[in-house]
């Protein structure tokens, strides 16, 4: 449980942070290229950390976004966000994109509260577990 705050010197395009992914039997993949994507429902990852984990796929499923609809393979994992916080038993979506290694879905960010900030022309990026019901982080 904890706030997380990163500044970034402009506004910021995209919301990228550290995170860890976790598979049942400890294997460890650290990146510091996860995107948070509040229009994402499911977090995915990217297809080289399912192959560096050696992840089985226990299901597929119907992926869609910008480059059309595919299946995916479907994978439980446990992810340790930037707040210290480790959420456990994540289905993610397996995908090919080469740009990030997470997109940080919905499912991850309903844990918590979200804020971001444009002011003086430089973004905030505020996440805190557990969720407060309110809108001011500090």
């Amino acid at each position: 449980m904890g706030t997380f705050k990163k500044e970034y010197p402009s506004i910021a395009e995209t919301i990228i942070t550290e995170c860890d992914i976790y598979t049942s039997n400890g294997r460890k993949y650290h990146t510091e290229h996860a995107m948070w994507d509040t229009g994402a429902d499911t977090t995915i990852i990217s297809s080289r950390i399912a192959q560096y984990l050696k992840l089985t796929p226990y299901q597929q499923g119907g992926i869609s976004g910008i480059g059309g609809a595919s299946n995916a393979n479907i994978y439980l994992v446990h992810i340790l966000i930037p707040t210290d916080d480790i959420i456990t038993n994540v289905e993610v979506m397996e995908s090919d994109f080469q740009d990030y290694d997470v997109i940080i879905g919905t499912d991850i960010i309903m844990f918590g509260d979200l804020l971001i900030t444009n002011n003086n022309e430089k973004t905030t990026f505020q996440f805190r577990t557990p969720s407060e019901g309110g809108i001011e982080l500090s």
